[in-house]
């Protein structure tokens, strides 16, 4: 697994992961460094449309491989579309919010989850290979949306 705490450079990561630097892969990891948030794969597809004749599922197959590798990780949201970003010590494990109306995904500020770990690594038979959490809800512009048409009724 490769957790670098400076994923600046698409091609040295590519090279710490032992990974060969095509030019799909080298786009498909640019995106991503340059993201400010967990990204869909229809995201990617669309910042790629100028820049790289990628496919679907061409792309699937990178984020599968750079999520075996270590480079990025994939949350599940409850809209069912899963997001990936980078790994790095910069950014821990954290929650993730998805708004159920509008779809928005963004990080929210760490957690501690140790607590949470030391109670399953007492356990004999559990080892952790994974923490996730994600919490949905209306973000404020829904919220806000939705509290006008209420009003409009009133």
């Amino acid at each position: 697994m490769v957790i670098n705490s400076n994923h600046k450079n698409a091609l040295l990561t590519l090279q710490n992961a032992g990974l060969s630097k095509t030019s799909q892969r080298i786009a498909v990891l640019n995106i991503l460094l340059k993201a400010t948030k967990p990204l869909n794969v229809s995201t990617i597809r669309q910042s790629l449309e100028n820049k790289a004749n990628i496919d679907k599922v061409t792309i699937y197959r990178i984020l599968s491989l750079f999520r075996q590798r270590g480079i990025i990780r994939e949350i599940a949201s409850a809209g069912g579309a899963n997001y990936f970003e980078m790994v790095n010590l910069e950014k821990p494990l954290h929650p993730h919010f998805s708004c159920r109306n509008c779809g928005e995904f963004t990080c929210l500020e760490p957690l501690s989850f140790t607590r949470a770990s030391e109670l399953i690594l007492y356990k004999d038979d559990y080892s952790i290979d994974h923490i996730e959490i994600n919490i949905s809800g209306l973000c404020s512009d829904c919220r806000t949306s939705a509290k006008t048409k209420i009003s409009l009724y009133k």
